[in-house]
């Protein structure tokens, strides 16, 4: 029945069951907004902007605390992938081939022993790839179906943020904070976790521009959008710098602890709404381009759901 339920979610036009309220910017605080779009992928009603300050894209108005974890104790895996009580295969393959190559990544500078969180480890594919190359893995999932398959692995997961007073030489977060209502908050309780020489990733969908039409690269589940200047100003929001050290590719980052005194970009705003292609859901829905690209999608989903 609850999948049942989930799958009412994908009916065109049917309003999301959330209120929200109004929230400003939790990057810069400011309230002034420009329309990005009024519908989803799913062609369901949903209202998105972008702040005029600092060019941060957000739901408007923000689902509360209590209204994204209902969504996600209850819908997010169906609604999201069609997925279902557990991790599907295609998943797995996906995930494990980005584990090794995050752990690539650090691996010159993470000695073996090394304390590692990765926040929001889903199905645990980075923890065990990195307890290979013999570092202390940590995760943080509150998705109970996916955090009780990691632990049937014997990986160390947690539902919420340790309490510990030894701090971790690494933490990576892979596409989880456009997720979180609060994301500049969970950043700095996260560098609060962090070696004052220690790593942090951070990897986001990157919303920058793209001829894909605006509603089609939008869904409930992604209540923020970064791109890489709003990612730094994140960072630099919460005490990091890029390192270095590490290749930047996009809004796939990594920062050390350090004063960037980075401002917003008052232009970059008018630069995403422009960004985004405007086009209707009815005129791409006559103009027959969805046809091809809802097939691959749901091939691809059906594929996450039924392929074990």
């Amino acid at each position: 029945m609850q999948r049942l339920a989930g799958l009412a979610r994908f009916v065109p036009l049917r309003p999301y069951d959330y209120v929200g309220r109004k929230e400003a910017c939790n990057i810069c605080g400011a309230s002034a907004t420009l329309p990005v779009s009024g519908y989803d992928r799913r062609i369901k009603r949903l209202n998105t902007v972008v702040c005029s300050d600092c060019g941060l894209i957000r739901t408007d108005p923000m689902p509360t605390e209590a209204e994204l974890a209902d969504y996600y104790r209850h819908s997010y895996r169906l609604d999201y992938q069609l997925a279902g009580s557990g991790p599907p295969r295609r998943h797995l393959v996906r995930t494990r081939a980005e584990a090794v190559r995050r752990a690539d990544l650090f691996a010159p500078v993470l000695a073996p022993g090394a304390r590692v969180l990765d926040y929001g480890c889903g199905s645990g594919e980075f923890l065990a790839e990195g307890g290979r190359r013999q570092w202390t893995m940590v995760g943080v999932e509150p998705g109970e179906a996916y955090a009780g398959y990691a632990r049937g692995l014997g990986l160390s997961v947690h539902s919420d943020l340790p309490q510990t007073e030894e701090p971790f030489d690494a933490i990576t977060s892979n596409h989880v904070f456009e997720h979180l209502r609060d994301p500049l908050g969970t950043l700095r309780s996260l560098v609060a976790l962090l070696k004052p020489e220690g790593v942090l990733y951070l990897a986001v969908p990157d919303m920058g521009p793209s001829p894909r039409p605006a509603f089609d690269r939008l869904h409930f589940a992604h209540v923020h959008g970064f791109l890489p200047e709003t990612l730094d100003l994140l960072a630099s929001s919460a005490g990091l710098c890029l390192d270095p050290r590490f290749p930047r590719q996009g809004t796939n980052a990594v920062y050390t602890r350090g004063s960037c005194d980075l401002r917003p970009d008052p232009t970059l705003a008018e630069r995403v709404r422009a960004g985004f292609n405007p086009i209707s859901p009815l005129a791409y829905i006559l103009g027959g381009a969805w046809i091809g690209a809802t097939y691959r999608r749901l091939k691809r989903d059906v594929a996450d759901t039924l392929w074990r």
